[in-house]
């Protein structure tokens, strides 16, 4: 996993779209705006509908590269 100097990697999600890995100084939070470009749409801003941070198993040898989630409002 890279260092925190280079922001929290975050698991991007709008709508059913695949979701995609972007990396934040802060991690957003519900009603936040995000400025985004998800793959085949153009950059706009979206607002965070929620956030799910993955707890980690400190009994498990593996950390995943990413343990936060947040979903973005569709636009319409």
């Amino acid at each position: 996993m890279s260092s925190t100097s280079h922001g929290i990697p975050v698991r991007v999600r709008l709508g059913r779209r695949p979701d995609h890995v972007r990396w934040f100084r802060e991690v957003p939070r519900p009603g936040d705006w995000v400025n985004f470009a998800p793959p085949g749409m153009r950059r706009d801003d979206y607002e965070v509908d929620w956030v799910l941070h993955w707890a980690v198993d400190p009994a498990d040898d593996e950390t995943p590269d990413v343990t936060i989630e947040i979903q973005l409002v569709e636009p319409e």
